[in-house]
């Protein structure tokens, strides 16, 4: 029996295993496919992280301002792998209560483990709308983690749905290249890429903004909101900003009959949604500008801001324009149907408490808000690992030994 288990080599598992590796403490990283699949296999050629690269001190020294690119993403997920106990090419099919320890059901076999992380990720699992599937026949559709580039898509025009990072960020890669984008947007706020001659990130960390624990939301539904948009290279992105630079602009896609489309009438609210919460970004970072009695620079005129008539379709004939294929920005999932049903809620997401299972042995890492708002990302993944690591110790101290000697990981 082995003391403790890791599911998943992404950027959580990583986090995980150096985490565990400094307390010590023997264990066995399992990965279905490769180190950073979803970064290999689900993103786009021109994407580029959003946040720059002293955000990012888990994947190794880099310049602060850096913005890395997916390919580079993986190499350095790769170096990181290289000093894991990493095993490649193991599915975990099945995850069960074992006595004092848990049993996994794997590809190469049963394991038994003391202590188990699930760093499989909750956003790796593509979701599409059930009116994909009322599209005509001759229209290709993408989801955004099957996209690479422009060129991938046969001609005519594009109807993106979705306009939160994903979407946004696809809408600019197409229009870069001369193609005619239709974007179907959805309430999603943004945050101006500076703010008093410092880059707004800055004043976020600064001020706690990525600490807040969701006990702490006067409004929870903040949660299972998209991230604010922030485009890469530290410059801001809006949905007006795209409209200026020719992408058409409709509100949410509610219909689809053969080659009509709807839409609703909420393009001039969704605007509004982001323009409000980079107010509301701007008014906190000026209280805490205050608070601390300094002295910055005026706020500094943003592109993104300046407002643009818009005259959102309601309706649109796809063989008209015409529309060849859609791009689906509609988000991801988690695959957790290996866990057993008393770790899941309702919809078949992990119930946890600060990122514990309900059951004693088992913690989550990587997953959002797990226990603060970096939860999510390469900020915050070495922060609730280095936790989990301290709860497993506990764990395995007070626990029972395992009955045989430890399985020695072989390192991959």
């Amino acid at each position: 029996m082995i003391d403790c288990v890791v599911v998943g080599a992404g950027p959580a598992g990583l986090a995980a295993s150096a985490a565990l590796t400094r307390r010590g403490i023997g264990h066995l990283v399992l990965e279905r496919d490769r180190v950073g699949q979803s970064w290999r296999d689900q993103r786009w050629d021109s994407l580029r992280l959003n946040n720059p690269g002293w955000m990012n001190p888990m994947l190794g020294e880099q310049p602060p301002g850096t913005y890395l690119t997916a390919g580079e993403v993986v190499d350095r997920l790769e170096r990181l792998a290289a000093a894991c106990p990493v095993r490649e090419g193991v599915r975990v099919a099945r995850l069960a209560p074992d006595g004092p320890g848990w049993i996994l059901v794997t590809s190469d076999g049963e394991l038994r483990a003391r202590a188990v992380v699930v760093a499989s990720g909750g956003e790796n699992l593509p979701r599409l709308p059930q009116l994909a599937r009322a599209l005509p026949g001759r229209v290709a559709q993408y989801h955004a983690a099957d996209y690479r580039n422009p060129g991938q898509l046969p001609d005519g025009a594009i109807l993106v749905v979705g306009s939160a990072q994903s979407g946004c960020q696809i809408a600019e890669d197409l229009l870069a290249t001369g193609r005619q984008v239709i974007l179907a947007t959805s309430p999603v706020g943004r945050a101006p890429a500076r703010h008093r001659g410092r880059d707004t990130v800055e004043w976020l960390v600064a001020c706690g903004f990525f600490d807040q624990r969701p006990q702490d939301l006067p409004d929870p539904s903040v949660m299972t909101a998209p991230q604010p948009l922030l485009a890469p290279g530290g410059r801001s992105m809006s949905l007006q900003a795209l409209a200026r630079a020719g992408v058409t602009l409709t509100g949410r896609l509610v219909a689809v009959h053969d080659e009509q489309v709807s839409f609703d009438d909420s393009a001039q609210a969704n605007v509004a949604f982001g323009d409000a919460f980079a107010a509301r970004i701007r008014a906190m970072l000026d209280q805490a500008i205050e608070r601390a009695a300094l002295d910055p620079p005026p706020i500094e005129p943003d592109d993104a801001d300046t407002p643009v008539e818009l005259d959102p379709p309601t309706a649109l004939d796809l063989r008209a324009i015409p529309v060849g294929s859609v791009v689906w920005c509609t988000g991801y999932t988690g695959d957790f149907s290996w866990l057993p049903p008393a770790l899941l809620d309702a919809g078949g997401r992990p119930r946890h408490h600060g990122g514990a299972a309900p059951l004693p042995g088992v913690w989550y890492v990587g997953l959002r808000w797990l226990s603060h708002r970096a939860s999510g990302n390469f900020l915050g993944f070495p922060t609730d690992a280095a936790a989990t690591a301290e709860a497993v110790a506990t764990h395995l101290e007070q626990g029972p030994r395992p009955a045989s000697p430890a399985l020695v990981p072989t390192p991959r």
